[in-house]
This record gives structure tokens, C-alpha cells and sequence, in this order.
């Protein structure tokens, strides 16, 4: 099985993660393009819009296929990078793939990234630097923000608690017995039988 990025034909990007030279490599590449290129070339593949490169957050989208025993990955991402050469990322490309619960229409604002971040300027539809991304200067800042204007912030929840995925008041204090303290709170928590 072999996995395709959009990133490994990305001109923009250095050498460590492209699989091709930057002198085969496009602008924009987009997973739904390789897919197209793919089975153009006659391999069967499945298009998965939604898995994303670790390093190329902005674009999601990859291509996985099955390669004949004969032909190594190397000749594979040459001759994709050949064909999409000559099939540049047109900006209206991302219409081509309509992912469920997203606008069929193209974004009136280009994507967003976080400073010194150089991005593509064309992405898929689904791509979370068209939605803002969660893109802060101050990601903090702007989540206190947030959570002081949820109303269930209001009956003394720590908003810390909130920021750990907790979401919930903290529980009322049990007063454990003189006794064994420690150990009735382990069989609780673990439900182990210590005598």
C-alpha cells in the first residue's frame, strides 16, 4: 500500500518533505487532483479527503493505492508529478469535491495562516485555513474570551478545567473516613481489594 500527499508534489515546500524535485513539483496540489492522475494512469486508488500530512495541516486529502510489485514508489511520484505538470490547480479545482456539510462555493477570503506559515492559495473546500483554522496570535487570549461568554462558565466552573476538556464543575469533597482514607479512595478509583 502506498500513501500519496498532496505535499509531495508541493513546490512550495522543502526538499525533506517533497518526493519529487521542486522542478516537477506544482503550485497548490490538491489530493482530488492526484486521484484523478492516479487512475488516469490506469492504478486503482481511493480518494480519503479528510486524512491530513502532519506537516500540511491546510490541505487535508490523500491518496492510497496498491502499486504492482514492478514499479517502485520513486517511478509512481514521477509519473504522477508528470501528468500534473501539465493539469495545473485551477482555482476552481476544490469544487470538484463536495464533502458533506460544506458549501459547494468557492471562499471569498484566500486561507489563513499563522505568521511566518506559507500556505497554498488555493485548498480544498474542507480545509480548516479557509474556516480561520483556529488561527490566533493570542490562542489563549482569544479562548478565555470564549469560555467567559459560555453561559455554564457562571457557577464557579474553573475555566481551566474547561481548557483540559473537562467542561464539567468540580465534584463536591467527600469527607473520607479517619480510618483509611487513601485506600478506600484506590478501591474506589480502581476497584482493587487490598486486605
Amino acid at each position: 500500500m502506498v500513501l500519496v500527499y498532496p505535499i509531495y508534489f508541493d513546490k512550495k515546500r522543502s526538499k525533506e518533505f517533497r518526493r519529487v524535485s521542486k522542478k516537477e513539483a506544482i503550485e497548490n496540489p490538491l489530493a482530488k487532483n492526484i486521484a484523478d492522475v492516479v487512475r488516469d494512469l490506469g492504478y486503482k486508488c481511493k480518494l480519503e479527503p479528510l486524512k491530513t500530512h502532519p506537516a500540511d495541516w491546510a490541505n487535508p486529502g490523500r491518496v492510497e493505492l496498491i502499486l504492482p510489485e514492478k514499479i517502485s514508489k520513486h517511478y509512481l511520484f514521477k509519473q504522477i508529478a508528470k501528468v500534473l505538470q501539465h493539469r495545473p490547480t485551477k482555482p476552481e479545482d476544490p469544487l470538484s469535491l463536495p464533502i458533506q456539510n460544506v458549501p459547494a462555493r468557492l471562499p471569498e477570503r484566500p486561507p489563513t495562516y499563522p505568521k511566518g506559515v506559507a500556505g497554498n492559495t488555493i485548498v480544498p473546500l474542507h480545509s480548516p485555513a479557509l474556516s480561520g483554522g483556529g488561527v490566533s496570535e493570542n490562542m489563549f487570549q482569544d479562548m478565555m474570551q470564549e469560555m467567559q461568554g459560555q453561559p455554564e462558565m457562571a457557577n464557579g466552573m474553573n475555566p481551566l478545567n474547561a481548557l483540559a476538556g473537562m467542561g464539567m464543575p468540580p465534584a463536591p469533597k467527600q469527607n473520607p473516613s479517619p480510618s483509611r482514607p487513601n485506600t478506600a479512595r484506590i478501591e474506589q478509583e480502581y476497584d482493587l481489594d487490598l486486605e
